[in-house]
């Protein structure tokens, strides 16, 4: 039942994937069908709770079955682009086989094994993950229900889950698909980051060989991957590698479309986006920047239509979490402040807490570093070409927009010391990917890389007739 319903999920998502865009490269669709799905699976299992069906392994794998169906139709009749899309992918270009190529993908794969084996091997023992993430899939699933689970409800927890920071305050991607490997029998609900892991790779190798070489691409997806508080988090039951894999991705597929102007690059990125709001309520921040670069972009080209589309889409999870949990009375009061305020020294500490966490290698590896010789290396080309210049606009804006949201926040729960040396550091999991990928995009390192690959392999042009 596991294999099965795992491979409906990732057959939902390719049918998602492939009804929004036929512009992908192999190795994004292979990569994004699980990501996608897994996605909207969760999305679909608050639709059939919200209107009273019980959550099985089989209604829910009916429900699937069922989208599939009506996807299919839809694909059907655009069989023909489907079939240009076959011809696009079965005409590429491919590095000749050089050791340093082979020896990027080899160690991939090495980490990628390594990962999953503990991942899968080591039960969930993280604290948010005990009492929080994998507890909710639990409950879930042998309830059947999520307005109705007894987690919830019961007089003994009321209180403990309408306090601030309670566990009903995270958006329950990560919490309803570790209930729905466990309705469909798994033994731990890490499979679920397991395959999250693995499919976060050959997206990540796909969207940054749109922009720099096969040697390149492959080089920054291993230094992206082992970077090491972000692969230790990524083999726990949790939700902050899931939502910096969304959140980042989402990103990229933007500055993809921004660069290459291809259309439905922009609603896979969208769709995407989407996913890391459901992730986790703080991917507003990705979605800010975004907004902010798309709407100088509309007020340019004087098209409005696309950036309401965009905004509405984006912020949808967001809205429909929240009215879910009004309706439903699982509401609580969220600590935030939405006045402007000033407090200097909430302010130093946010700012101390933060350059300590840039500076460690232990946390990021050579990540942040590598970022900053690299930018000041490009300034040349950033300040002649605009080279990747909203690539840097993009991360710099949503790394401001979430200091903005963690001071806005009032900490009644715990001190704000700990947020920063905790919380901050792993969302700073969602900048990590994109710092390489600007690594991977600038001029300066493509020239480089590019001497190397013209030496050790020429590209070579080759084409398959379906």
């Amino acid at each position: 039942m596991i294999y099965f319903g795992l491979s409906v999920t990732a057959l939902l998502g390719l049918c998602v994937t492939l009804s929004i865009s036929q512009r992908l490269k192999i190795a994004e669709v292979l990569g994004l069908a699980f990501l996608v799905g897994i996605g909207i699976q969760t999305f679909l299992m608050v639709c059939m709770d919200w209107i009273g069906i019980r959550l099985t392994a089989t209604s829910v794998l009916a429900a699937s079955l069922l989208i599939i169906a009506g996807l299919g139709v839809t694909l059907y009749f655009r069989r023909a682009a489907l079939k240009e899309w076959l011809r696009y992918v079965s005409t590429f270009t491919y590095p000749k086989i050089s050791w340093l190529w082979l020896l990027a993908l080899l160690a991939i794969a090495v980490v990628a094994v390594m990962n999953v084996t503990k991942a899968m091997y080591f039960p969930t023992f993280d604290g948010d993950s005990v009492r929080c993430f994998n507890l909710i899939g639990k409950a879930v699933a042998y309830d059947g229900t999520i307005k109705n689970c007894g987690l919830y409800t019961d007089a003994g927890n009321y209180q403990d889950m309408r306090s601030p920071a309670s566990t009903i305050t995270y958006m329950p991607l990560a919490q309803l698909a570790y209930s729905y490997v466990y309705l469909l029998g798994a033994a731990t609900s890490k499979i679920i980051n397991a395959l999250i892991f693995i499919s976060f790779i050959p997206v990540l190798y796909g969207v940054m060989s749109r922009f720099s070489t096969h040697t390149l691409a492959a080089t920054a997806t291993f230094f992206t991957i082992i970077t090491p508080e972000m692969l230790g988090f990524s083999s726990m039951s949790g939700v902050n590698f899931i939502h910096a894999v969304y959140a980042s991705l989402g990103v990229m597929f933007f500055i993809s479309w921004y660069y290459k102007k291809i259309p439905s690059l922009l609603w896979i990125a969208v769709c995407i986006l989407m996913l890391s709001s459901w992730a986790r309520t703080e991917g507003i921040a990705f979605i800010g920047a975004v907004g902010c670069i798309f709407l100088w972009y509309s007020i340019k080209a004087k098209q409005y239509k696309a950036l309401a589309l965009l905004a509405g889409c984006c912020l949808l999870p967001i809205i429909f979490w929240n009215v879910f949990l009004k309706l439903n009375d699982l509401d609580v009061a969220r600590p935030l402040i939405l006045k402007p305020y000033w407090d200097g020294e909430k302010a130093d500490l946010i700012r101390r807490e933060m350059w300590t966490l840039f500076k460690s290698r232990t946390f990021y590896g050579l990540t942040f570093v590598s970022f900053l010789i690299v930018l000041i290396s490009n300034v040349w080309a950033i300040c002649k070409k605009y080279d990747h210049a909203a690539t840097l606009i993009l991360i710099g804006l949503a790394w401001i927009f979430y200091t903005v949201l963690i001071y806005q926040v009032d900490y009644v729960w715990d001190s704000l010391e700990n947020v920063m040396k905790y919380s901050y550091k792993r969302f700073l999991f969602s900048f990590v990917p994109l710092l390489w990928f600007y690594v991977a995009s600038c001029h300066t390192v493509k020239w480089l890389f590019g001497k190397v690959d013209a030496f050790l392999f020429p590209p070579k042009k080759i084409s398959v007739n379906l």
